[in-house]
């Protein structure tokens, strides 16, 4: 496909368009590194203005994704998270026959606000633990968690973390806990600085947060979780009750 440019659809537009049947047609795979905006004006024949604003258009629709000091990739295959499951990261991840890799940010014992103690049915000011983790895929980060245990019903979880240890196999060997059901509040905001440098993504990028509550058989709340991730790298879905 030759640009036109007699016709009236801009050159950024053809050019997003002759790109992305590329990555159609497999020339430049999922996590593959697109040319650079220079060898695209040289490919294209046109300024990098106009290279720039193609490449735009097709992130901000999820085809390829900017990692900030990497460059411009193809967006990965989206990974499918169940929104009503109710596993842990690493068995999410060993669902999708990966191996779970997750690093601790900060784990402090803390006096529980009014909303933590809220959504997790203890008196304000009771000792939590707040663990803040991000969890990779492929060696990029995927979630950044920020999740609540009360150290009351809990004691000495926070000794008991480890850095490659599953938070529920803990629950479950060490404190006789299931997690049965959860309770999800879902909305999407755009990625602060902060936000943008943990999940290796554009400042303003679209984010799931992901309120999750967690309860066990007795329908008692375990622990508290905000999530954030990328939308264009997650597809959340919900089946139809039977």
């Amino acid at each position: 496909m030759n640009l036109n440019p007699s016709t009236p659809q801009p050159l950024y537009m053809q050019i997003r368009q002759m790109l992305k049947n590329d990555i159609q047609d497999g020339r430049y795979k999922p996590d593959e590194q697109i040319p650079t905006e220079a060898e695209l004006c040289d490919t294209y024949s046109v300024s990098r203005i106009t290279i720039r604003k193609a490449i735009e258009e097709l992130v901000r629709e999820g085809t390829l994704t900017r990692i900030p000091r990497r460059g411009t990739f193809v967006a990965s295959n989206k990974f499918h998270n169940e929104l009503l499951s109710v596993s842990g990261f690493s068995e999410f991840s060993h669902q999708l026959g990966m191996i779970p890799n997750s690093r601790i940010l900060r784990s402090e014992v803390i006096p529980a606000s009014g909303e933590v103690a809220g959504h997790l049915h203890i008196e304000e000011g009771s000792p939590v633990l707040e663990l803040e983790r991000l969890m990779y895929v492929d060696d990029r980060p995927l979630f950044y968690d920020i999740a609540h245990y009360s150290l009351t019903r809990f004691p000495d979880l926070e000794k008991k973390i480890a850095m490659k240890e599953s938070t529920y196999k803990i629950l479950s060997e060490d404190y006789n806990t299931e997690i049965v059901s959860n309770d999800k509040i879902i909305d999407v905001i755009g990625a602060t600085k902060d936000y943008a440098k943990l999940l290796e993504c554009d400042i303003g990028a679209n984010l799931f947060r992901i309120l999750k509550i967690a309860f066990d058989a007795k329908d008692e709340p375990v622990h508290l979780s905000t999530f954030m991730c990328e939308t264009n790298r997650v597809n959340l879905t919900v089946h139809r009750a039977k």
